[in-house]
């Protein structure tokens, strides 16, 4: 727990400077690199269906630097889409470890609760009205419960495929965490969708 912590504070700072330097390029450039190490670790470990691989992958970066392109201020929406995949996946995690008792899709993914999808879900609606009084983001309640959602799938696309080839992560690069795939998986389908529609609110 002591070394997944660690990892995970050191990835959210690495995120934030990113978003603070605010330059396309060096976004760009990691955005990039994760990319292509999700593929890596997606061919690496055998999965099914590359083309979807690809697919996801490749849509989740094009559309986070796509959404940059836009304009400036971006930087700091994005920033709020990533952290509620965050804020979600922390408070699944915990309340699902410390009070799951209904287990949702135990053959593709053992550890997921009923219990820790309500609470990252509730954990997301108290973000959302925490960003809509700050930052006055229309439905913003309505579109981080969704998010939650969509993050909730794209774990569990992830795990589905994991569970397919046999292997319990998807690389070792992250102390604690393991892959960058087992990182972002919540993000792959999460964000490209919010960016769609923050682009349309």
């Amino acid at each position: 727990m002591l070394k997944r912590s660690i990892t995970a504070f050191l990835l959210i700072g690495v995120i934030f400077m990113v978003l603070f330097l605010s330059n396309v390029w060096i976004f760009s450039a990691v955005i990039s690199l994760i990319c292509f190490a999700g593929l890596r670790e997606w061919f690496k470990n055998n999965f099914n269906k590359s083309f979807l691989g690809i697919f996801i992958i490749a849509n989740f970066g094009l559309w986070s630097i796509f959404y940059i392109l836009m304009g400036k201020g971006n930087y700091a929406l994005f920033g709020l889409i990533i952290l509620n995949t965050a804020i979600y996946d922390i408070s699944a995690y915990i309340i699902g470890s410390k009070f799951g008792r209904n287990y949702i899709v135990s053959k593709i993914s053992p550890k997921k609760t009923l219990e820790g999808l309500i609470g990252g879900v509730l954990a997301s609606a108290l973000y959302g009205v925490l960003m809509n009084f700050y930052f006055d983001i229309k439905f913003a309640v309505l579109i981080f419960i969704f998010g939650a959602l969509l993050a909730f799938a794209g774990d569990l696309l992830i795990s589905y495929f994991k569970r397919q080839s046999g292997v319990k992560d998807t690389g070792d690069i992250l102390p604690g965490h393991g892959g960058i795939l087992d990182r972002i998986d919540s993000h792959l389908v999460a964000t490209p969708i919010l960016i769609i529609i923050m682009l349309t609110i």
